[in-house]
């Protein structure tokens, strides 16, 4: 009798330990929506001449323009994510107040971007609910968490520029289609066992050099963009047979 009483203690200590581990595979998908900021960095606008690392020492406020985001992630392993982006940003440059401002060259772009990138979470998400099984019936306690992650993809980069200013006087020939390398870090915080917010940021390296609807003889790299999405994630419960349930 003491040894089936020892073994049942010993079941029920390991039981809710095994449980808490898979948690993730009960949700392994999730829709994302989100609202940030692009950011272009290319042959119009800019101070630095040189070594200028993904364009950042040319960051300009005043350039910054609005995007919206709607994604799909799917946990392969807890650490490890795919993720498909769908990404409409507007990006604005200029030569006022720069380097080349006797140029005066201005444009606007709209940009869409879908992508798929792969995640590793280096700060993975804690158990967000905890299984006591009591007479049948599940008991969750939700647990908030924070986690992060780093990312690197591939995609396709769709662009419309508009030529202002002196821009209207170059007539260029080019190709409004860029293969894209998103890569950068984000993070994510739970509020519930069904929604987490997050925030991700970005670059984007590209194949092309008209984002902007111009390129420099004197231009030595392609254009580069930033997102800086705010977001916010649904968690969707797996099913037995692998498939997100909806309802």
């Amino acid at each position: 009798m003491k040894r089936i009483a020892y073994l049942i203690l010993i079941i029920s200590l390991l039981y809710p330990a095994n449980s808490r581990a898979q948690v993730w595979k009960m949700k392994r998908y999730e829709a994302i929506v989100g609202i940030g900021t692009s950011n272009y960095f290319g042959d119009i606008g800019g101070y630095s001449k040189g070594e200028n690392a993904l364009g950042l020492k040319d960051f300009s406020i005043k350039s910054t323009r609005p995007s919206i985001y709607l994604g799909a992630r799917y946990k392969v392993f807890e650490v490890m994510a795919v993720k498909l982006n769908l990404i409409v940003g507007f990006l604005s440059g200029s030569d006022e107040g720069k380097q080349n401002d006797a140029r005066n060259l201005k444009f606007s772009a709209t940009i869409f971007e879908p992508s798929l990138q792969v995640e590793y979470a280096f700060l993975k998400e804690k158990e967000a609910q905890s299984y006591l099984m009591m007479k049948g019936k599940g008991v969750k306690e939700f647990r908030a968490s924070i986690s992060s992650y780093v990312f690197l993809g591939v995609g396709g980069g769709f662009f419309w520029p508009k030529a202002k200013e002196n821009l209207e006087n170059f007539d260029l020939d080019y190709n409004k289609a860029t293969l894209v390398i998103p890569m950068g870090v984000g993070l994510k915080y739970g509020l519930n066992t069904n929604w987490s917010i997050g925030f991700e940021l970005g670059g984007r390296l590209t194949t092309t050099d008209y984002l902007d609807g111009y390129s420099s003889s004197y231009s030595e790299s392609n254009d580069v963009y930033y997102f800086a999405v705010i977001n916010l994630v649904y968690k969707m419960r797996t099913s037995k047979t692998g498939w997100p349930v909806f309802r």
